[in-house]
């Protein structure tokens, strides 16, 4: 009878773990579809501008707008005063980001309107995609 008992306790256990790990597999893989959609809501144009045949974003990438205030080709960096940016809990705030390649930013210059898409590298978030906006933006 004991036996019996561990068994079905045993298998409980294995069904509950299974459970566990198909719900948070789910969840996982759908957050950051819906804070990348959250964070592309409150720009204009995002489809047509996030839609670039060259190089299609990844779901894993993080969608931001913000201003350009300085650009530093030497150090690949560039300093944005940018939006909430909702996937990362992040108020509007200004600070510098690394860039993946140098050539990002060759359309870009000073007080331009950006959208941009982070990737986490590292303890780190780099700009992997950098595109001009055509909108602009109120001062605050």
């Amino acid at each position: 009878m004991s036996l019996s008992f561990s068994f079905k306790l045993l298998l409980s256990l294995i069904l509950a773990c299974m459970s566990a790990l198909s719900l948070a597999d789910r969840i996982t893989q759908s957050s950051p579809i819906d804070s990348a959609s959250d964070a592309t809501d409150h720009t204009s144009n995002s489809s047509e501008q996030i839609s670039n045949k060259e190089s299609p974003v990844s779901s894993n990438l993080i969608s931001a707008r913000g201003v350009v205030l300085q650009i530093d080709q030497s150090n690949a960096t560039i300093k944005i005063n940018h939006d909430p940016i909702a996937a990362l809990n992040w108020p509007r705030m200004t600070m510098p980001f690394r860039l993946k390649e140098r050539s990002l930013t060759a359309k870009i210059k000073e007080d331009d309107i950006v959208e941009f898409f982070l990737e986490k590298e590292a303890s780190d978030y780099v700009i992997v995609k950098l595109s001009k906006q055509n909108s602009t933006r109120s001062s605050q």
